[in-house]
């Protein structure tokens, strides 16, 4: 919003002189800053660029050139009058805006240039800050809503989708993809997309006008980034595959990887038909990461204000991340499971509708999704046993990304595993105190033989046989080397331990000590000082009273 002043012709009139009134001359004008100022001249001026600033100079700006202190004053006087008027007059005066769209207005002066906490000139007050709370908590809200039914057209999309896949793959009923039932099928998938993709542009419009709350623009082309153009064209494209009526079928090579002699003498390489709706449907589970902004904006992080508010205190954006990261720190067993299960039966049904068509025709549903069953868990496991092997090209790229995903989950339980069997700070606490007393045991008794021994040794050099003086020697000797062995563990354990709450109240208790023994020490110095002031008083006034008894 673009301000400008609609500037008024003002005239100041000066006092009175000679009986006659003359405009005053503009302090700020360029006539009177060039030195060619003519009072008699300037019957009208019109208020300089710098309106605001005028009433902040002093007030005798404009005073003619009389020295008499009366006609000074009263110069004074009728400036700050006149500059007072001026003031009413542009506090009534209008002031025109213009919008970004082009529309104009007007308001009164004085509503305008005593806000507080404006932002782009736009005046914010009570009714104003209430409104965008409204809005900002209506547009929360309509997120959480579209998300929810973004999710379930999405579950249910995929739900039809497995459906009309396995009546077709396995032939039940004799339903196949030209069947009525299977065109029924894909055509309820195909409308459930484009409900979603409607959705999928609601909530991009909602994050829009939900910055433009944020941010106070006008333009919604302001907050478009590109970073935002491309996330929604990636969801898009990813929530607008699946499986449609009449796609048709593609050449699908397979490899027959039978290890046996006899597989020699056949083909190793052959190309099957396989429909499109395969690699249509394989794709379409893609929608799955609207599961990760459920739970971001189901998350009690999220839902809850106090949180959010710390959050951004904090510079902590409420995201996918944080809320995995709390997830995986306060119930890290459940979520590894639940995504472990999760991902093994979609994984499971992926590889067997890769790998359903290079089969042989006498095999039974059950084997093959117990075969590819075994050979997820296995993979998952970083285990490769070689009995079953993927024959397609979109099987071995799933084999691979079941092992990726294995080996980061793995890392992820051993993490959690060790985190978990590590004392708490209060077992290592009792532990490090047991441990502390053991040693400090320890090392007295260990004092104490080399001591005992000493003292024997003392005896035995003056009476006793000198086998028992060997004996003490050694005994000694040993005394010695344990009392060194306890020294060194117990600095090797206070480097361990070196941040431990044990050894600094230790520290404390041994500095309180120091400090009680230096006041008593200080205590006991300014007694004898007291002592020795008074002693040297008496005697100096003793010295004193002898000469005036002599005289």
């Amino acid at each position: 919003m673009s301000w400008r002043i609609i500037k008024e012709p003002v005239q100041r009139i000066s006092p009175l002189k000679n009986g006659r009134r003359y405009p005053s001359v503009d302090p700020l004008s360029s006539q009177h800053r060039k030195g060619r100022a003519d009072p008699r001249r300037c019957s009208q001026t019109e208020m300089p660029s710098r309106e605001m600033t005028m009433f902040l100079m002093p007030m005798a700006g404009s005073i003619p050139a009389r020295r008499g202190w009366y006609r000074r004053l009263t110069d004074v006087l009728g400036n700050t009058k006149n500059q007072y008027n001026e003031l009413v007059r542009l506090r009534e005066a209008t002031v025109a805006f213009c919008e970004s769209n082009g529309s104009a207005g007007t308001h009164p002066t004085a509503n305008h240039f005593k806000r507080n906490n404006s932002r782009y000139g736009v005046p914010i007050d009570s009714s104003a800050v209430k409104l965008v709370y409204r809005v900002r908590s209506e547009r929360l809200s309509n997120r959480v809503k579209i998300t929810d039914r973004a999710l379930v057209l999405a579950m249910l999309g995929i739900f039809v989708m497995v459906v009309d896949a396995e009546i077709t793959g396995q032939s039940m009923f004799g339903i196949t993809k030209v069947h009525p039932v299977s065109l029924m099928l894909r055509s309820f998938v195909a409308l459930s997309t484009i409900a979603l993709l409607t959705q999928i542009v609601l909530y991009h419009i909602n994050d829009v006008v939900l910055d433009l709350v944020d941010c106070g623009a006008d333009d919604w082309r302001v907050v478009v980034t590109t970073d935002r153009a491309l996330q929604f064209c990636t969801e898009f494209v990813l929530c607008a595959i699946c499986p449609l009526p009449g796609t048709g079928s593609l050449h699908w090579s397979f490899i027959e990887t039978t290890r046996n002699m006899q597989a020699s003498h056949g083909r190793s390489f052959y190309v099957k038909e396989v429909p499109l709706d395969v690699p249509l449907s394989i794709l379409m589970l893609s929608r799955v990461y609207l599961l990760g902004r459920f739970m971001v904006l189901h998350s009690k992080q999220f839902q809850d204000a106090s949180t959010r508010t710390l959050a951004a205190l904090n510079r902590i954006q409420v995201n996918f991340s944080f809320v995995l990261k709390t997830v995986l720190d306060q119930q890290p067993i459940l979520f590894l499971t639940t995504f472990t299960i999760i991902f093994w039966i979609v994984t499971s049904w992926t590889f067997v509708q890769c790998e359903r068509f290079g089969q042989a025709d006498q095999d039974v549903p059950s084997i093959i999704y117990s075969n590819a069953l075994w050979f997820i868990a296995i993979t998952f496991m970083l285990n490769g046993y070689g009995d079953i092997v993927p024959q397609t090209h979109a099987g071995r790229i799933i084999a691979i990304f079941v092992g990726v995903v294995g080996a980061i989950i793995s890392s992820i339980l051993i993490a959690v595993i060790s985190r978990n069997i590590l004392l708490s700070q209060g077992q290592r606490n009792v532990n490090n105190f047991m441990h502390d007393s053991k040693l400090t045991r320890e090392h007295k008794n260990a004092a104490a033989k080399v001591l005992q021994h000493t003292w024997r040794i003392h005896k035995c050099l003056r009476s006793g046989p000198d086998s028992r003086l060997r004996t003490y020697q050694r005994k000694f000797l040993r005394a010695i080397h344990e009392f060194r062995a306890i020294k060194n563990e117990m600095r090797v354990f206070s480097e361990n331990n070196s941040a431990n709450s044990q050894q600094v109240t230790r520290l404390v208790a041994e500095m309180h000590f120091s400090m009680q023994r230096l006041m008593s020490a200080q205590d006991e110095m300014r007694a004898q000082i007291e002592v020795l002031q008074r002693a040297v008083r008496n005697h100096y006034t003793n010295t004193q009273q002898r000469p005036m008894e002599s005289v």
